[in-house]
């Protein structure tokens, strides 16, 4: 005789019963219309045909007729605010810019004070700040009721460069940023490349970090031009001195710091004015006079 499974009445769990068969006891889930609607269905229902279709008729008008009254006060209230002297752009800030004025910023992004700032799109302005070629990132920012905030973050030149007859301003990289004019002008070195040397464009940036942190005893302003040449690498000229310093591309580092102590050794035994050239290549350094001195 088999074992009760508990002593009291009450059934077990595992007891068959007919309820877990037929899922009685569970709540099943309805999606219930809103208590006004349900109430409008059923005065419907109790309607004849043709009364019935004219109260469909009705209650469609009259909700078109609520719709069309919710467009038009917010049609309404959007005309005041944007005609409203509470909502004139008073103030907008600008940071990040360099070469650009204020004035060029809010030109160029088409934003002006006494603008209404709800009327002003954000998306655009941006758009024509990035259209351009000085600004690389930009942000705008709209503080109501009359603030607009503008980040920017500009393309900045190193090099000048002579393309088709017009001379350009150009990034690290030797990329054409804009056109060199009166309104932003600012003296750089001249940049050439010649053909074949396009592998040794990297190597610009590097030159002028190496400048700034002082591994080169050269004064970036004193740079009248740089030439990226295939047999000699970079060709550094100095217009102050009359001299040109060649730096191969192979062995970086050690061609820079072999040329820095040269420079350095000539520096101290004052004959740098008596040098025409110096090359660092091939592990060695190379110092040229001018024809003028004997070897």
């Amino acid at each position: 005789m088999p074992l009760p499974l508990k002593k009291s009445a009450r059934k077990s769990r595992n007891a068959y019963t007919r309820a877990a068969v037929t899922g009685k006891g569970k709540k099943s889930a309805k999606l219930r219309m809103p208590a006004f609607m349900a109430v409008i269905l059923s005065k419907l229902r109790g309607l004849g045909g043709l009364k019935s279709l004219a109260a469909v008729t009705v209650l469609l008008i009259g909700l078109g007729a609520v719709l069309s009254g919710v467009c038009f006060a917010s049609l309404w209230l959007y005309n005041k605010a944007v005609t409203s002297d509470f909502f004139i752009t008073r103030h907008v800030d600008v940071a990040g810019n360099v070469r650009l004025s204020r004035d060029m910023v809010l030109q160029y992004g088409d934003l002006k004070e006494g603008d209404n700032s709800l009327a002003v799109s954000i998306a655009k302005v941006e758009r024509n700040l990035r259209q351009t070629p000085w600004v690389e990132e930009v942000s705008v920012k709209r503080l109501l009721p009359d603030r607009f905030v503008i980040k920017l973050k500009e393309r900045m030149p190193s090099f000048w460069v002579h393309k088709e007859g017009t001379l350009y301003y150009a990034n690290e990289r030797g990329m054409i940023i804009a056109p060199v004019e009166s309104k932003n002008f600012l003296s750089l070195p001249t940049l050439r490349v010649e053909p074949g040397a396009e592998d040794a464009i990297p190597f610009l940036a590097r030159l002028m970090k190496d400048i700034q942190n002082g591994m080169l005893p050269v004064e970036a302003g004193a740079i009248a031009s740089i030439t990226l040449s295939p047999g000699r690498g970079l060709e550094v000229y100095l217009e102050d001195r009359e001299m040109r310093l060649s730096i191969a591309t192979d062995d970086w580092e050690g061609n820079l710091a072999r040329l820095g102590v040269t420079l350095g050794d000539l520096a101290r035994r004052h004959e740098l004015r008596n040098v025409r050239e110096v090359r660092a290549v091939n592990g060695n350094v190379w110092v040229l006079l001018n024809q003028a001195v004997k070897n």
